[in-house]
């Protein structure tokens, strides 16, 4: 049997820490992540569009 009073001690030690916050690279330069999430979700939904158009002009 093992004992996991030790990892729930970790975890609500892990709490208290402070939360990440994320300081602009320059004056108005968005956040380099955001851009590329921006980019995926973009082409996700272009993706969807395309198949969606596919599918409807098959059936045509």
């Amino acid at each position: 049997m093992q004992d996991f009073g030790v990892q729930k001690r970790k975890d609500i030690a892990r709490c208290n820490e402070p939360e990440l916050t994320l300081a602009p690279q320059s004056g108005n330069a968005p956040d380099p992540r955001l851009v590329e999430f921006v980019r995926l979700l973009a082409r996700h939904a272009a993706r969807r569009w395309y198949d969606q158009a596919n599918k409807e002009s098959k059936r045509s």
